[in-house]
């Protein structure tokens, strides 16, 4: 697969190394539930933070004292978030905001960001690219590379395919180059019937958090949904301009002889 088949190389590259500016406009919060169905963070965003929507009453013990609280088990929103003029909405975990980068990729409004249950999520983003002419398991590596973590570098889990879907956990082993530790993380790639794009969801945290976020990053990606084509907002990504029709070739002079 060519990289400039996928178009969010600009927006992935642009944000992937932390501390570069941040103009965005943030993500909105849907009225609706969305259906079940199926590259680095900004700092300083101006989005609205996500509405929490959890219960905070706590339950009455005998006596009218307290019951103890149970643990805390991260959880998705119960309202989608909205993003490239409604084109996606995706229940995210409590405690997570993205923020558009530009019109098809989104990513944490801070890096980490914690969940409600204080739990790090190191990286999320959200996006989409033209579907390019290759293999999921290609489009899938080049997600990651584009990403920043190295194909070759990654372990993959709990794949499943359906057509031009796709879901899986990888875990990228620390790097001693750069001191980056290991990585777990969730990536969910969705087609959409009648629409030529790609759409993504990544989710990261650290070894130690796995487990207790594996089950909300696998619900949330559960939870991306596009909008058919139809009810869209009109096309965010320009076509290239078309090439000018090349011009006809001069017809040779004549030569007067005498």
């Amino acid at each position: 697969m060519t990289r400039p088949a996928i178009l969010l190389v600009a927006g992935l590259i642009a944000v992937v190394s932390p501390g570069c500016a941040v103009s965005a406009s943030a993500s909105s919060q849907s009225g609706s539930s969305a259906g079940s169905s199926g590259v680095p963070a900004g700092a300083g965003s101006t989005g609205r933070p996500a509405q929490q929507t959890g219960d905070g009453s706590a339950g009455a013990g005998t006596g009218g004292a307290p019951a103890p609280a149970g643990p805390c088990v991260a959880a998705v929103n119960d309202l989608a978030t909205s993003l490239f003029n409604g084109r996606v909405l995706i229940r995210l975990p409590k405690g997570l905001e993205l923020v558009e980068q530009n019109p098809f990729f989104a990513n944490l409004a801070a890096n980490p960001q914690s969940t409600s249950c204080g739990s790090p999520v190191r990286y999320g983003a959200v996006g989409f690219f033209q579907q390019p002419d290759a293999s999921m398991i290609q489009v899938r590596d080049t997600l990651l590379e584009l990403r920043g973590i190295p194909a070759g570098t990654v372990t993959w889990s709990e794949e499943g395919t359906r057509g031009r879907n796709y879901t899986g956990a990888y875990t990228a082993a620390a790097d001693a180059k750069t001191g980056a530790a290991p990585v777990r993380g969730w990536m969910v790639l969705r087609e959409a019937p009648g629409d030529k794009h790609a759409y993504f969801a990544l989710f990261e945290t650290d070894e130690a958090s796995w487990e207790p976020l594996k089950a909300v990053f696998q619900e949330a990606g559960r939870s991306l949904l596009v909008k058919p084509r139809a009810l869209q907002g009109p096309e965010s990504i320009q076509p290239a301009p078309k090439p000018e029709p090349a011009k006809p070739p001069k017809a040779a002079g004549t030569v007067k002889t005498k």
